[in-house]
């Protein structure tokens, strides 16, 4: 008799929406296999300083699919168990939304400690929305696009349906038009 192998799930990441991140944070980084909460400190007047979520209400939490929905629905049955929260869905068929681990990588380097932003001052090549991929350095193979802000020129990376991010300073030659 042949025993059939139970198909073992993959394990990916996936934006989740809540009201309550910081307590998200606490219950469901046990629960997950990783979790990613961008978080920056914020000096207030007086020598104070406090922590505040960099993109609020949005955590990244890796698991399998049936484990994240599970967790999504016990969070609406439970709330006084578990913190309530979205999955990110498509909205064309509502399938739940998976985030790139390159989109993870990229989140992960933009919330180190350098909060400097990407500005390209010495070339005048760069038209505003024009596409371009960063061809060295640690950014390398992300694209995005030249977009003014404040009247300096950034270079933003859309992760899909979640949020755009300005990038910290890429040298101009580190810079490629994509056609």
């Amino acid at each position: 008799m042949e025993t059939q192998k139970k198909k073992e799930e993959k394990i990916e990441w996936f934006a989740i929406k809540t009201h309550q991140d910081f307590r998200a944070e606490e219950q469901l980084t046990p629960l997950c296999d990783d979790l990613l909460f961008p978080k920056e400190e914020v000096k207030l007047p007086g020598k104070k300083s406090r922590t505040r979520a960099i993109i609020p209400r949005v955590l990244f939490i890796k698991t399998t699919r049936s484990r994240a929905l599970q967790l999504e629905q016990a969070g609406r049955k439970q709330p006084e168990l578990s913190v309530p929260f979205w999955i990110y869905r498509y909205p064309k068929d509502n399938e739940i939304q998976v985030i790139s681990p390159s989109s993870i990588t990229l989140l992960r380097l933009l919330t180190a400690s350098d909060t400097t932003r990407c500005e390209i001052f010495t070339k005048t090549d760069f038209k505003e929305n024009q596409r371009v991929r960063i061809i060295g350095g640690p950014f390398q193979g992300y694209e995005g696009s030249v977009t003014r802000v404040k009247k300096d020129r950034h270079v933003i990376v859309k992760i899909e349906g979640v949020c755009m991010v300005m990038l910290p300073f890429i040298h101009p030659d580190l810079l490629q038009i994509i056609d």
